[in-house]
């Protein structure tokens, strides 16, 4: 499609998505027009998600078990585009995305080695995690990737540092960001570039899977543990939270618990003010509750096993 006499392309990875795909993409044909470049890398789907990209008007194409890395490689290769935008199935844009998106088409003509877009919000406000986390992650304080929900690079630089690395089953957008980065390239997140997830958990349980699915690949090699710093400080406090559980069990010395319960309550408070900041104090310490159990998701991720969480009203697995 030509937007400002600049042709984008929308990659869409999809694994039967046919709940979510009708949704993604009678969004993208209302508020841009049509969905010619809209190309949906499928993961070998065995519902009717392929159908339903065909009779919007999308490009498919079919690579089954490879790796959403290699899903969004693939798509991107399909078109000449000038400018790549990258959304997952469940991701619908905001009303406000087009006039928004002229000031990035604007922006990355003048800074190519950019990449930019922002953390989805959640589409419901109605549970406690979204409300009290993944509502919040547009306010960040500290943002050192952009997530591929809703990520959006020049062709230039997207092939100057070869795609997604397609080994990697989870963390590529933040492998992608930290190689632009070393290529020269700007992270610029855009909060004002609305984009809504429909596929956050809603339970305590679903988060905790999440951030455990998330965070598995950091424990592949030692080079990619060390340079996580979630990682190293989620296996830090996970080996405290064992230690104290021993010493207070052998010694029966309950009093370490309390102590370890007063340094967890300190530790994941300054974390949250430094992530989200110390306001709105309504969402603190609800926030700084999720973050105690991020850390403990992300330091067992090590052991998770499944190939993604149970999180989506679909019961088919995605990518």
């Amino acid at each position: 499609m030509i937007i400002k006499n600049t042709k984008v392309c929308i990659v869409i990875p999809a694994l039967n998505e046919s709940a979510h795909l009708p949704t993604t993409l009678g969004i993208i044909q209302q508020l841009l027009g049509s969905c010619d470049d809209v190309i949906v890398a499928d993961n070998g789907s065995t519902d009717n998600t392929a159908q339903i990209a065909t009779d919007f008007g999308a490009t498919v194409t079919i690579h089954p078990g490879v790796s959403i890395a290699e899903l969004r490689n693939q798509g991107a290769k399909l078109s000449d585009a000038d400018i790549l935008v990258f959304i997952d199935a469940d991701v619908h844009l905001d009303a406000s995305w087009p006039a928004q998106f002229n000031h990035t088409l604007q922006m990355l003509t003048t800074a190519p080695l950019t990449v930019t877009g922002s953390r989805c919000r959640a589409a419901s406000q109605s549970s406690f995690v979204n409300r009290y986390w993944y509502s919040r992650l547009n306010n960040e304080a500290n943002r050192n990737y952009i997530n591929s929900g809703h990520l959006i690079v020049t062709r230039r630089l997207f092939e100057q540092i070869a795609g997604f690395t397609s080994e990697l089953k989870t963390g590529e957008d933040y492998d992608f960001c930290q190689r632009a980065l070393k290529a020269g390239a700007t992270l610029k997140p855009d909060v004002q570039l609305i984009a809504w997830h429909e596929g956050y958990p809603a339970t305590l349980k679903g988060f905790m899977q999440r951030e455990m699915w998330h965070g598995r690949n950091e424990y592949q090699s030692w080079q990619l543990f060390l340079n996580s710093k979630v990682a190293i400080i989620s296996t830090l406090h996970l080996a405290i939270l064992m230690l104290t559980l021993i010493c207070a069990i052998s010694a029966a010395e309950p009093k370490l618990l309390i102590i370890y319960l007063l340094f967890s309550i300190v530790f994941s408070c300054g974390l949250t003010a430094i992530k989200f900041g110390l306001t709105p104090i309504k969402l603190f310490f609800g926030t700084s509750f999720l973050h105690y159990l991020y850390l403990l998701a992300r330091g067992m991720a090590w052991r998770f096993q499944a190939l993604r969480p149970v999180a989506r009203t679909v019961k088919k697995e995605s990518p």
